[in-house]
């Protein structure tokens, strides 16, 4: 091999193992708080879907009593 090609088939070498740690970093770090944070959101939407159905219990419960004394 021509030394310019070895020194380019050198630095595409170092760019994948960058790249591949690069990878890892993502899939072993941000992956882990991505994951974390969408728990956190799953737990705020049941909380806010069990407010929703007390809300609207109280209210058929409330139309029914109403016409219930009329």
């Amino acid at each position: 091999m021509t030394k310019k090609l070895q020194d380019t088939v050198d630095q595409n070498s170092k760019d994948i193992n960058d790249i591949k740690h690069n990878i890892d970093v993502i899939k072993n770090n941000h992956l882990h708080h991505i994951e974390k944070d969408m728990e956190k959101q799953s737990r705020m939407i049941a909380k806010l879907d069990n407010r929703i159905w007390w809300v609207l219990g109280i209210l058929v419960a409330s139309t029914v009593i109403s016409m219930i004394g009329m």
